[in-house]
């Protein structure tokens, strides 16, 4: 499956995972005090929940997604509420295309979006995000595990996109690939998501961590 497939699904539904941000990205922000300033990139934004929270915070966020129709969508909304966000389309398994700019941003966020690369492109995409960070900025990511309903034919009901997913991360897997970072939080969990389609599970791991200053 590609971008034209999952444009489809985005057609179908103009806020197909919600408006609402991740609800641990807000925690850890809030909860490690964050200043929302500076240059901010979210990877694999979809039609923009997380860049457009973020640009209210105060960062100036760059989007990059697949799926011309998400963009789209981010693109007009950031127009509409006057928020300082550029989407562009990228195929994020090209270094090329993503055109990370080493320590430039005070944050990158890849939500569920490592997963959706082939382990070697998301293990090359994973450094060029420490690259990018500048000294103390912040990563926030997250990735679905293999104990999840949608890998390997596993029990339960697995969600209608997880056709999607190129590699399942094992436990610990997320927290080792970042291990040049500082990890301020790591959790792993098995839990209902009602955000999009039907009610199914997910078992998903979330790293939010710093880059060193020195």
């Amino acid at each position: 499956m590609g971008a034209a497939d999952f444009d489809g699904f985005y057609r179908s539904n103009a806020s197909f995972y919600g408006d609402r941000p991740a609800l641990s990205l807000i925690y850890y922000l809030d909860k490690y005090n964050v200043k929302g300033e500076g240059v901010g990139l979210d990877l694999g934004c979809g039609q923009g929940r997380n860049a457009l929270y973020l640009a209210r915070r105060g960062f100036s966020m760059r989007g990059l997604d697949q799926s011309a129709e998400a963009v789209a969508r981010l693109s007009g909304l950031a127009d509409e509420l006057q928020l300082d966000v550029n989407g562009s389309v990228a195929d994020l398994a090209n270094m090329a295309e993503a055109d990370i700019e080493p320590q430039h941003y005070q944050i990158i966020v890849a939500y569920t979006l490592l997963d959706h690369l082939s382990q070697e492109a998301g293990a090359k995409l994973a450094q060029a995000m420490v690259s990018g960070l500048a000294p103390g900025g912040f990563l926030f990511a997250s990735v679905f595990l293999v104990d999840d309903p949608g890998c390997c034919g596993r029990g339960g009901r697995a969600s209608e996109t997880a056709a999607y997913i190129r590699h399942y991360y094992r436990s610990g897997e997320l927290r080792a690939q970042f291990s040049q970072l500082e990890a301020l939080a790591y959790q792993e969990e098995y839990a209902l998501d009602l955000s999009h389609g039907w009610a199914h599970h997910h078992s998903m791991a979330r790293l939010f961590a710093r880059k060193p200053i020195n």
